[in-house]
């Protein structure tokens, strides 16, 4: 048969993106790499993408010669990008046939690229078989290439090595595989897998610890209940685990994620997989990406994930995020809708520039008619902070610089400089940061302060949570002629407060912290109000925000002058605030927060 290529066909679709739920003021531009009926092919689908160690992405899709059956005649083809997918090369066979006879009728997909880059080896797993519309036996193959993409070996059987004959249905990814970074096993090869054996259903982990040459059968969770596991997405964890996101094949409409963890490498689940309540799609693949890690440098944590965000039916592709490794998920109105069309299988790759790049099916009559290339950025799908804007440094030397929101007004301090906040709508807002995660350990927050124009309750500093949510704040209430300051715990709270307001129009210096179990405050050096403090955690949930001179939700405005705002993560002793207080020293320890305000 024919294996003619197509000219390229590019398609550029300025598609809304919609952040948290509103049209985003910038478009996403997206580009067609596989069209249905290209080269002969009725339709192309299951994509996967990867970008090499040279920088170099690769984008793969199964090319299905009649249209959009699973088994039958199908090729795995690929284009590559090497401006971070401004242009494309053209279309290329890398897989057809079988093994005797590239032209001869067999399924060849399921792509689960793997990138080595302490090789630069490229690692292709996929899956066969007959092409006959009977989807048996499905054998899992490895191929490779050794210049970037530009050729692949011949691909090698490896049913001997992750399947089994008494196996039915077997297949790889089909998403791109992971390089392990972290722990004893750095540089190990890890993918996902799925088959059925026995009217049961297996999520399975397979890995390599030879550059892709052998594999081996990892962690598994083989069951017989109503979840299914299936098209597992992986990502490596901060920590050093595996959080596998599989496809719930079981579940119903809004209920067809599941996740597990694997902590040795791959070779076992900690636990078997689980539903994620509140991650809705349809019953599709999805992919996951990490886009920041604390350890390689970020502020935070960031995981996106990628699939139809429409409860029933294959639409609204969606990029949601994790801040906290996995725990929980952006809602759908959260997320960031990529198109408002048709949408299927998707997988992600981050670009040398740091840009995201989605390659998903998508068409305007069905998720099945393309599959499309589109490139975003993080401001594109929402900074957790909305950083932007006027900042003040942060001389701790985490760089946790603040935003200055309102208008505040620079004036003469305490030391140097300082800023006047208006009591209607000036604040700073702090980043969100994992080093600003005060969690369960001691801590110490503490600014100058100088008021006395308004006799409202005013935040002074205020982070986390409102109300029953673990949270801590530090508030000046003049009418009721005192400051408190409070932390709360899973809902269970300590307060402590001074006996006098300092409203006096003069510099104060205040300081909450939390000691050994113990709540303080601190006004001009001396501790004037102590309680019994909750253990665990007060900045659970994640991303947080945290304000100086606002409550959370913008009300309890400061009108007054703040200066040398700090938040050391532990308790600082009596003469180490003294030494604060009276020279303004900046040599103290621990600090995560250090804003001159000048």
């Amino acid at each position: 048969m024919p294996k003619s290529l197509r000219l390229l066909c590019v398609l550029t679709l300025l598609l809304p993106a919609l952040v948290t739920g509103t049209p985003a003021s910038a478009a996403i531009t997206q580009t067609v790499l596989f069209d249905k009926g290209g080269a002969g092919y009725g339709c192309y689908r299951i994509p996967a993408i990867v970008r090499t160690k040279a920088g170099t992405l690769l984008a793969f899709a199964e090319a299905r010669r009649t249209y959009c059956a699973d088994s039958q005649e199908i090729d795995l083809v690929m284009r590559r990008s090497t401006d971070d997918g401004r242009t494309w090369s053209a279309q290329k066979i890398v897989l057809s046939g079988t093994d005797a006879d590239p032209n001869a009728v067999a399924t060849r997909g399921n792509p689960t690229p793997i990138v080595d880059y302490e090789t630069g080896r490229i690692v292709l797993l996929t899956t066969m078989d007959p092409g006959n519309g009977t989807d048996r036996p499905r054998t899992p193959y490895v191929q490779f290439s050794e210049d970037d993409g530009l050729t692949f070996s011949k691909a090698r059987s490896i049913g001997g090595q992750i399947d089994d004959p008494s196996w039915g249905w077997y297949a790889t990814g089909p998403v791109h595989g992971i390089q392990l970074t972290r722990g004893a096993h750095q540089g190990r090869l890890v993918a996902g897998t799925n088959y059925d054996v026995g009217g049961k259903h297996a999520g399975q982990l397979v890995y390599s610890d030879d550059h892709g040459d052998t594999w081996h059968k990892g962690a598994t969770d083989l069951r017989s209940d109503a979840l299914v596991p299936q098209e597992i997405s992986v990502v490596e964890k901060v920590d050093g685990g595996i959080y596998a996101g599989a496809r719930n094949n079981g579940g119903g409409g809004g209920n067809s994620r599941a996740f597990a963890v694997s902590n040795d490498g791959g070779q076992t689940y900690a636990a078997p997989y689980a539903s994620i309540p509140g991650l809705t799609t349809p019953t599709v693949q999805g992919s996951l990406q990490r886009l920041r890690a604390t350890d390689q440098g970020s502020k935070y944590n960031r995981i996106l994930f990628a699939s139809p965000a429409d409860p029933e039916r294959r639409r609204y592709m969606t990029i949601r995020s994790s801040f906290d490794e996995g725990k929980t998920w952006q809602t759908v109105a959260q997320g960031t809708r990529i198109t408002s069309d048709w949408s299927g299988y998707s997988d992600m790759a981050i670009l040398d520039t740091g840009e995201i790049g989605l390659l998903y099916e998508g068409g305007t009559v069905d998720a099945r008619d393309q599959v499309r290339f589109a490139r975003f950025t993080e401001t594109d799908i929402g900074h957790p902070d909305g950083a932007s804007g006027t900042t003040t440094p942060d001389v701790s030397g985490l760089g946790n610089n603040s935003y200055l929101r309102g208008g505040t007004t620079s004036v003469a301090g305490k030391f140097g400089q300082a800023r006047d906040l208006d009591g209607t709508d000036d604040a700073i807002q702090l980043p969100y940061a994992e080093s600003l995660a005060l969690g369960s350990g001691d801590f110490t927050a503490m600014t100058w302060l100088k008021y006395g124009a308004s006799t409202a309750p005013q935040a002074i500093f205020w982070g986390y949570g409102i109300n029953e949510f673990s949270q801590f704040w530090l508030r000046a209430e003049p009418a009721d002629q005192r400051i408190r300051g409070l932390i709360t715990v899973n809902g269970s709270t300590a307060s402590v407060a001074s006996t006098k307001a300092y409203n006096d129009n003069a510099w104060h210096h205040v300081a909450l912290q939390r000691k050994a179990g113990t709540l303080s405050l601190w006004v001009d050096g001396t501790q004037v109000a102590t309680a019994a403090a909750p253990t665990g955690s007060i900045s659970p949930g994640r991303p947080f925000k945290m304000y100086v001179g606002q409550r959370l939700d913008g009300a309890h405005h400061l009108d007054g002058s703040l200066d040398e705002v700090r938040i050391y993560k532990r308790a600082l002793t009596a003469a180490e605030i003294g030494s604060i207080r009276t020279s303004n020293v900046t040599t103290v320890p621990n600090a995560v927060l250090d804003l001159p305000l000048g």
